[in-house]
């Protein structure tokens, strides 16, 4: 329990300074629009959902799109529902299966194998009618909210026609960024928001991704219990759409969540005095959803059985190693996911990281499984030969009983035996494998590095990306899992539930109450091991987003969105990163290229698929006589068959292309100036590095733009970020670590012998923790400080401990 009090504290608004705070915010705005417009969209009171349908809408391609799935969608229950009744009650199998021949003389008939319809519907099972209206009623609540989406989707295409100008034909060829910027500008004509005049982009997003950020952040601060050990099995990760569908409905929108409305936080759950309080009623609140769960699990677990076999059957018969091939997992997606990172970003990278993961889980090799697969495919394939071979020489070799299946049980039994044996010419490098990984999902523990070979971190990885085949078996379990994980666990976590949404819930002005994470606050919740410096954040572990989420969130939303300006200390953070990404540029010579930093993330970017992006880069600074190695394919060992340097005018393709779909689903604009580190460093001016000798003459430095695509340009300039930053914080954390060996040497009291007599005590160290101590330490040094655990938020700091406190220098 004190553990639990102890957590989390309370933070303020973001915008919490006078001159952070963005324009024409400090005041209540009324904004009067002309009376004679026909459409006004002034004032709009639950804007949260109005723009996470005005996102939908330019997603899922338009109102006919929409409307049609979800009218096909109507008719797929009905045709589940009726062709199970059909099958069930409606077919003479004795007949089919031929154990009963009203005609002997002559073939079985189709309409002699079935019941008539009359006859059937009055024969019917009272189990299948009280289901049948069960399923009746469900699907008339489906319809009624279809009836609902058609007004809420056609007014949406009446915003898009009459306000934003943005007509159906348009809608395919326009970026989400270029619909944003006119979205933010209808908001400074007529004022949908009243609060603000003008909208950032940082506030749509916010209002979009409000709820979906929280989950991003219970994740990263493991929160939720999704990760479960097993005996014999180990750590497992479950999380399917049922339980993320409970989870959701009871922390956000269900009857008894914390939120009054979509953007507003209860008031009770921003008191500390209610705690307990609180954290006794959603216990009770979870405890009723997950018998509710229990109640419902044969039918949601006979729904989850007929839904899957009518989507999989045809997929498994067509396709045998369809269930073998992997997808990133729902965990993955939230783990993997950004702060403000829409579903288009998430699904841009994910699809970019797809074959590299694929190749790294594919080289690790169970030589078991190797050999029994082999044997068995030969077995399955020699019977399944000489059955095909007979039915060449004479087709009536199918009509003997069971001929047919057997040929077909083999022919499946082969193509999946054939999946688990690994290509002999296939030559893997993990490490490198996982550094194209990391391009891409940007997120990695610090215990992988170095050790993407061992089955502990392939283990570790398969929990983002898993095999289809674990994924559908999660989905059929879900019903019977996902009540005892309410019940028995999430119950446990009420309490850290309340405490997480009142100490990091702030109130935006024009926006409303949201995760302070989402913020991406460098000051507030930046860790000193990624920003570089230690002086940006002065905040607890308990405040820190892990595994560098807060640094890598707000550089990926700057780069999808250049235009946005972030405040202060954030922007002081990213001119820090440019400053020494410029610095590791004018120190590119073989003198100290080998421990650069720039240089080892443009190096692992080329692997990771822009080869000439590093060639060109390289050539510019150093000169066409620089002798660069050619990177090799991780996968295969060869170089890639891309050319090193694009010629001027042309672009330079990614190796794994550029996203799915078309353009309405490219991250970030189309075209815009290139400020990234890339750009930024490259581009610039090259200074006199600090070395022995003097650099050669070079030509200009080739612009990126005259080299890629610029949709790919994006791309590559992320995933460069993602991997300098990667690299500074192994750099950060090894010099801290050197810092602490030396420190806690300081601080062993050397023997007497060493002075050859006792110290006099004016000479003797001061024991650590001491006030001696921590007056004679130097700046720029660690000291021990006396220190307390975080306080809750009714207790005073107690129980003192010794810790390492840094001491910046005097400047």
């Amino acid at each position: 329990m004190a553990q639990l009090e102890t957590s989390y504290r309370r933070l303020d608004s973001f915008y919490d300074e006078e001159m952070d705070s963005p324009p024409n915010e400090r005041e209540l705005l009324v904004h009067a629009v002309d009376s004679n417009k026909a459409h006004r969209w002034n004032h709009i009171e639950n804007l949260d959902d109005f723009f996470t349908r005005v996102y939908q809408y330019h997603q899922r391609h338009g109102f006919l799109c929409m409307m049609l799935a979800e009218v096909l969608e109507l008719l797929q229950f009905i045709f589940v529902l009726l062709f199970t009744t059909f099958l069930l009650q409606c077919v003479h199998y004795e007949v089919l299966f031929g154990d009963k021949n009203p005609h002997p003389d002559r073939k079985v008939t189709l309409p002699e194998a079935l019941v008539p319809l009359d006859q059937c519907a009055s024969s019917l099972d009272s189990r299948i009618v009280v289901c049948l209206v069960l399923a009746s009623f469900f699907w008339f609540l489906r319809f009624i909210k279809v009836v609902y989406n058609f007004f809420r989707y056609w007014e949406i295409r009446t915003f898009y026609t009459q306000a934003l100008k943005i007509s159906h034909n348009d809608l395919p060829n326009m970026t989400w960024h270029e619909v944003q910027r006119c979205l933010r500008q209808v908001q400074v004509e007529q004022q949908m928001c009243i609060h603000k005049q003008e909208l950032t982009e940082l506030d749509i997003y916010h209002r979009i991704l409000r709820f979906k950020n929280y989950t991003v952040a219970m994740v990263n601060k493991s929160l939720l219990p999704l990760k479960f050990q097993l005996p014999g099995m180990g750590e497992l990760v479950f999380l399917t759409n049922g339980l993320k569908y409970n989870l959701e409905m009871i922390l956000f929108w269900g009857p008894w969540s914390p939120f009054a409305n979509n953007w507003h936080l209860k008031e009770d759950y921003k008191k500390s005095s209610k705690r307990l309080e609180l954290a006794n009623k959603l216990s009770r609140h979870i405890l009723w959803v997950g018998v509710a769960n229990l109640l419902l699990c044969p039918f949601i677990l006979m729904w989850q059985i007929l839904y899957s076999f009518f989507t999989y059957a045809e997929v498994l018969k067509r396709q045998p190693g369809s269930l073998g091939a992997r997808k990133w997992s729902l965990y993955g997606r939230l783990y993997l996911r950004h702060f403000n990172e829409l579903d288009h970003e998430l699904n841009a990278r994910l699809t970019r990281a797809y074959k590299p993961a694929e190749k790294y889980m594919s080289s690790f090799i169970s030589h078991v499984m190797t050999l029994i697969a082999r044997h068995v495919a030969f077995l399955a394939g020699a019977i399944f030969a000489v059955l095909v071979v007979l039915t060449i020489y004479d087709e009536d070799v199918l009509t003997i009983e069971h001929v047919l299946t057997i040929t077909t049980l083999m022919g499946v039994l082969v193509a999946g035996c054939r999946a688990l044996i690994p290509d002999e010419n296939m030559v893997f490098c993990p490490e490198q494998l996982m550094v194209c990984i990391l391009a891409q999902i940007h997120y990695m523990p610090d215990r992988w590095k170095g050790q993407a070979h061992t089955y502990r971190v392939r283990d570790e990885f398969s929990q983002l990306f898993q095999y289809k085949a674990v994924f559908l078996l999660e989905e059929l379990l879900s019903p019977i899992i996902t009540p005892l994980i309410l019940i028995f666990s999430l119950r446990s976590k009420a309490l850290d539930i309340v405490d997480f949404f009142r100490n990091f819930t702030v109130d935006v002005v024009g926006v409303g109450d949201v995760c302070s994470f989402a913020q991406m606050d460098i000051k507030r919740h930046g860790n000193p091991q990624w920003t570089g410096e230690k002086q940006q954040t002065d905040v607890s572990q308990y405040h820190q987003a892990e595994d560098g989420k807060t640094e890598l969130s707000l550089m990926h939303f700057t780069l999808t969105n250049p235009t946005w300006q972030p405040p202060r200390h954030c922007n002081k953070f990213i001119n820090h990163l440019k400053e020494q990404a410029h610095k590791d540029v004018n120190m590119l010579n073989s003198a100290v290229m080998v421990d650069n930093p720039f240089f080892q993330s443009l190096q692992s970017l080329s692997s990771a698929g822009y080869p000439s992006m590093m060639t060109s880069l390289m050539v510019g600074r150093l000169g066409p006589d620089a002798t660069l190695v050619p990177p090799r394919d991780p996968g295969t060992g060869t170089e890639p068959s891309q050319p090193g340097v694009a010629l001027p005018g042309t672009t330079a393709p990614g190796r794994y292309g550029l996203v799915r779909g078309d353009i309405s689903s490219v991250e970030g604009p189309i075209q815009a100036p290139n400020t990234g580190l890339l750009g930024s460093s490259t581009m610039a001016p090259r200074g006199t590095a600090s070395i022995s000798h003097t650099l050669p003459p070079t030509p200009e430095p080739v612009s990126l733009q005259e080299t890629m695509a610029p949709t790919e340009l994006m791309a590559a300039e992320m995933s460069f970020s993602a991997l300098y930053m990667h690299q500074l914080h192994q750099t950060q954390t090894h010099h801290d670590h050197q810092d602490q060996e030396a420190q806690r040497a300081w601080r062993q009291p050397l023997p007497p012998a060493f002075y050859g007599t006792t110290m006099p005590a004016n000479q003797q160290r001061p024991s650590p923790g001491s006030v001696e101590d921590s007056r004679t330490s130097e700046p720029g040094q660690w000291h021990s400080v006396g220190s307390t655990t975080m306080p809750g938020i009714d207790e005073a700091p107690s129980e003192e401990t010794d810790t390492l406190s840094y001491s910046p220098p005097n400047v």
